[in-house]
């Protein structure tokens, strides 16, 4: 008889002792108080001076659950910090790797210097047209201070983007000149999430990736880019789990709501997405998030479900 049988027929009995359950069970005494020690070390009864304790199911599912949830997060925590030792130790190995460097060398590396080198690396290495972008911006001041020019220049590259995930510290989002800029870039496709304290400057495109020369800088005025797919990855895969822990922005309206205004006016998905500015390719997706929402197949289904929502928000 397995523990799950046995204990089935322990609670349907209530036997106070091993004797008991034994001769309930009609099992060997020495047999069963294997089966209880195990029962007792799943916490599903407990064994006090030879007698049994029994506890109701719901307590024991609920103490388990939390368990397990504690469980979890603590392998997700070790698998985070994992993840940060290994990308925080990268900038000081690739510094070294660069001064040995030469062209045969399956990782290049390159190195910028300057007040604006973390953009102009991005600027200059990445691919415009398409792709994910995942970058954490520790301080943003740099970037609101920059010139017209410099702006319109990036704004369009990043709105070429399939998709753009940006972090930002919480306390940007205080700032009207921070959070303006912010709600025109979401209204282009970019989606930004906030938290306390972010890790350190860094960001990962394609298969690029950028990093400052001293892990947990927030304004790096020297940067290394890798271009290596297994370190894009590596580099990715930590910033969906600290984009996960990031606080996603309150209020404000759907990203797809001024697609779907423009589209109720008779004009086309593809035309909608570039009066905003926005990649086709985000557009689309947009409306596939939409109609994921309102839970409705067609776009026929989805201008009459969300015909009331985008009327209130005028």
């Amino acid at each position: 008889m397995d523990d799950d049988t046995l204990l089935a027929v322990i609670h349907r009995g209530r036997p106070a002792t091993v004797g008991e359950i034994a001769a309930l069970a009609h099992l060997d005494p020495t047999q069963v108080g294997a089966a209880v020690d195990r029962l007792q070390a799943r916490g599903v009864l407990e064994v006090r001076d030879g007698r049994i304790d029994y506890r109701h199911p719901a307590d024991w599912a609920a103490q388990a659950a939390a368990a397990s949830r504690a469980d979890v997060r603590a392998r997700v925590a070790d698998g985070l910090g994992d993840l940060e030792r290994i990308v925080t130790a990268l900038p000081g190995m690739l510094r070294h790797f660069a001064v040995g460097e030469v062209s045969t060398d399956l990782v290049p590396v390159t190195i910028r210097h300057g007040e604006h080198a973390s953009e102009d690396l991005w600027f200059d290495t990445a691919q415009h047209d398409s792709g994910t972008l995942d970058a954490v911006l520790p301080a943003i001041e740099r970037f609101l201070a920059t010139s017209p020019e410099r702006r319109e220049r990036f704004g369009r590259a990043l709105a070429a983007k399939d998709t753009v995930r940006v972090i930002v510290p919480t306390s940007s989002l205080g700032d009207p000149a921070a959070r303006d800029r912010m709600d025109r870039y979401t209204r282009a496709g970019l989606a930004f999430r906030s938290m306390q304290t972010p890790p350190s400057w860094f960001w990962v495109d394609g298969d690029q990736v950028s990093m400052p020369f001293e892990w947990g800088e927030g304004r790096p005025t020297s940067v290394l880019g890798i271009r290596n797919a297994a370190l894009a990855d590596l580099t990715r895969a930590y910033f969906a789990e600290i984009w996960q822990r990031a606080d996603p922005p309150a209020g404000g309206e759907p990203a797809w709501t001024p697609l779907l205004r423009l589209m109720r006016q008779g004009i086309t998905l593809e035309t909608a997405s570039r009066t905003l500015g926005i990649n086709p390719r985000t557009g689309r997706r947009r409306v596939a998030a939409a109609m994921e929402h309102y839970g409705v197949a067609t776009l026929f289904a989805l201008g009459v479900a969300c015909r009331t929502d985008l009327e209130h928000s005028g």
